[in-house]
């Protein structure tokens, strides 16, 4: 009996790997198509101008999940009513996106004249106003492929991840041929976001019950609870988006538009590597929530080989990056875009320590650790801004790429030893017998 129940998990993990491995090769091919497609319509200026709009979205993305949607899939998985979390979740999820979305059109004019409107970028405030929508879908979006996860549907989230960006690919590609601007690929984004929101809804409606989301929607108690929990991951999230963001925004400001093309290029090649390692752990960390002093060791034992894998699959692309990755960027994007080959050489180390540190941190958020590890992201927060105040205006993208390097070395040492620790006291607490 426990020799099938060993053999079922394995299948449901590997199985788990596939789906979720398939969704991030899905998501890495489309967003790819269309971001050289993005680069050879626009030139760099116009490219510039898109990738520079392109940070400050995917900074209010992350502001704009204001930790609901981490905090959400937490419930629901270790929920045992979750039509009924579901709903108490997406009550908070449309009271939140709403807020963000009239924020965004309140501070839109305001904005756009502090950061590059109009010159050097004529198109930002008409982007801006766009981005609202663009935010509010998002949210949706990612709220669903969260709860996909926490209730082990890799199948359905494989399936989202395909619609998402093939209509985001398809979307602002076609919109762009009609009017070469970089306003047209927002307008895109906004389409697809509807499209995508409206398959979420029909697929959830099918599944799930209606009666129990309805009200879960009206228990202000556990929305209590998901917010409650959500807070501290804002700072996470805040953390994120500097990470991943705050330095091509800073280069848009500070650099040249030559800079800003080629260092998001090399950014974007590292940043959606991490698809691949991501696979990894979407499929297998939810699955490893529950540990009781029955199923601990096996339990540890999967966490072990899981984390070598993701290291060993860093190492690979590291090597892959090194050796290919100069040839790729001029074949596929242009020789105009070929200073980007050398930031990616520079990225090379914060690709490895980043794919560790998201393994461990998505770990010690199912097991509680989410304020801690959020407190912990303050020093990215603070570290990052502060390199790249200093280092950009004097040496552009080799300073962004140093800062970037430096910033997530604190947050990566914390990682590894909270993980570490948690295995040491529990291996304490249910010694072999």
């Amino acid at each position: 009996m426990i020799d099938k129940w060993k053999m079922r998990l394995r299948n449901e993990l590997v199985s788990n790997i596939i789906w979720s491995f398939l969704a991030k090769v899905i998501a890495m091919v489309f967003y790819f198509i269309a971001d050289i497609f993005y680069a050879r319509f626009l030139g760099i200026d116009m490219y510039a101008e898109w990738v520079f709009f392109f940070s400050v979205a995917n900074m209010a993305f992350h502001i704009g999940w204001f930790g609901i949607n981490i905090s959400s899939k937490v419930h629901i998985t270790n929920s045992s009513n979750k039509d009924h979390c579901l709903g108490a979740a997406l009550g908070v999820r449309i009271f939140i996106s709403s807020i963000i979305l009239l924020t965004i059109y309140l501070a839109a004019p305001f904005l756009a004249g502090k950061i590059g409107y109009p010159h050097p970028y004529p198109n930002l405030k008409n982007l801006l106003f766009v981005m609202g929508l663009m935010v509010f879908f998002n949210s949706f979006t990612e709220f669903f492929k969260h709860f996909y996860i926490g209730t082990q549907k890799l199948k359905r989230l494989c399936a989202i991840t395909f619609i998402e960006y093939s209509a985001y690919c398809i979307f602002s590609v076609s919109f762009l041929y009609l009017n070469d601007n970089p306003t047209s690929i927002a307008f895109g984004y906004c389409v697809a976001g509807v499209i995508i929101l409206i398959c979420n809804i029909l697929t959830i409606s099918q599944n799930y019950n209606g009666h129990s989301i309805l009200q879960g929607i009206i228990d202000l108690q556990l929305q209590k609870k998901i917010l409650k929990y959500a807070i501290p991951l804002v700072l996470t999230s805040i953390g994120s988006l500097v990470l991943m963001e705050m330095d091509t925004f800073m280069l848009g400001l500070f650099g040249t538009k030559q800079q800003v093309s080629t260092y998001s290029i090399a950014k974007q090649l590292v940043s959606k590597a991490t698809n691949v390692n991501m696979a990894i752990w979407t499929g297998t960390v939810a699955s490893l929530a529950m540990i009781t002093k029955e199923n601990f060791y096996e339990k540890k034992n999967k966490f072990k080989k899981v984390s070598l894998f993701n290291n060993a699959v860093s190492i690979f692309i590291c090597l892959s990056f090194a050796l290919f990755g100069g040839i790729a960027i001029k074949v596929i994007y242009g020789k105009d875009y070929i200073d980007a080959s050398n930031v990616l050489y520079l990225l090379i180390p914060y690709y490895f320590l980043s794919c560790m540190a998201s393994l461990y941190a998505n770990f010690l958020d199912f097991m509680g650790y989410a304020k801690m590890r959020a407190l912990w992201y303050i020093s990215v927060i603070v570290i990052n801004l502060t390199l790249n105040y200093l280092l950009i205006p004097k040496y552009g993208a080799v300073g962004a790429s140093i800062a970037t390097i430096v910033s997530i070395l604190p947050y990566w040492g914390y990682c590894v030893y909270a993980v570490r620790n948690i295995f040491q006291n529990k291996t304490a607490l249910f010694p072999i017998e």
